[in-house]
């Protein structure tokens, strides 16, 4: 079993872009299944992005991905993680802890995962999943 950290800007990526992450990720991870794990801190920042403005341009995508991990969690396709701190520092514990992939877009947490010797997904071309 392969666990997938994501991070919140690829939680979002569905909603703002029409991308099917998970199918993607499914692919990369060659039929070994996937459990997706989420930090506390990336769901944290997810919340907070949901409770902002009706107009404000991540609120609906927010909202959105906050309901996929809900019935991701309850369908255990998911794990919620506890971790005391900020949301890249999260990602990059909990991936060492648990040989684990993390899929993200934040450029600074993708080098310092990197020097962890930790798999990155990143987002290729705007519209294609790949190791980086």
């Amino acid at each position: 079993m392969r666990i997938v950290f994501v991070d919140t800007n690829f939680w979002l990526l569905p909603f703002e872009k029409g991308l099917d992450v998970l199918g993607q990720l499914e692919r990369l991870s060659e039929d070994e299944p996937i459990v997706y794990g989420i930090s506390v801190p990336v769901k944290s920042e997810l919340e907070a992005m949901a409770r902002g403005p009706v107009n404000a341009k991540r609120t609906r995508p927010a909202k959105a991905a906050l309901r996929v991990i809900e019935q991701m969690v309850s369908s255990a396709r998911a794990r919620l993680f506890p971790y005391d701190g900020p949301a890249d520092g999260s990602l990059i514990t909990l991936a060492l802890q648990n040989n684990a992939w993390v899929a993200t877009n934040d450029r600074a947490l993708k080098f310092r995962l990197k020097e962890k010797k930790i798999k990155v997904v990143l987002l290729r071309d705007e519209h294609k999943l790949d190791f980086g």
